[in-house]
């Protein structure tokens, strides 16, 4: 449910962006970028922090886009919002003595702290290569180029990633032994 929450304002956004209209696509994934606040309040019993800077950034670089009649600022977005997501992962460690894929994944998996802080690292390098893709394809091609980057480039790297990821969380986390039945005993 996580993905289609996520998905609100930004498949409806690639569509009219690419059919019809960039401006009225950005006003559309403004308005979807509240819808999703609202579905995701509905659904969580609260605003998700992601969802939160998500629609901030929709919004504000909507309203740039809108004001100033000029589609780049829409389309760094993203390079902004997964910079930002790099120097959040960066810094939490070291300014709060947070790790945070620790906080949101530890209640399901064990790993060791050096394990953790790899993967947070993992994260921050995640979110600062595929901002810096995005803002390569943002100014070196063409509206409709950055568009399928947005969608299936993106999307396409994420999965790699998780993929990656699930490997290096496999290979790292602390599997309970199976307990072992003595001859004779019922377990």
């Amino acid at each position: 449910m996580d993905f289609l929450i996520d998905l609100i304002p930004a498949l409806p956004f690639l569509l009219v962006a690419f059919g019809i209209d960039i401006y009225l696509a950005t006003m559309l994934a403004m308005v979807l970028a509240a819808v999703q606040l609202l579905v995701g309040r509905i659904y969580y019993g609260r605003f998700k922090r992601m969802h939160l800077a998500t629609s901030l950034a929709i919004i504000a670089f909507g309203a740039v886009t809108l004001t100033l009649h000029n589609d780049i600022f829409i389309k760094l977005k993203p390079t902004v919002l997964n910079w930002g997501f790099a120097l959040v992962f960066l810094c939490a460690p070291w300014l709060f003595k947070k790790n945070l894929p620790k906080l949101m994944l530890e209640k399901q998996i064990v790993m060791a702290d050096t394990a953790w802080a790899r993967l947070n690292l993992m994260w921050v390098a995640y979110f600062f290569l595929i901002g810096s893709a995005n803002l390569y394809v943002a100014l070196e091609f063409s509206r409709e180029v950055w568009g399928s980057f947005r969608f299936f480039g993106m999307y396409g790297a994420l999965l790699v990633f998780m993929v990656i990821q699930g490997f290096y969380v496999y290979r790292h986390m602390q599997h309970e032994p199976a307990s072992v039945a003595e001859p004779g005993v019922d377990p």
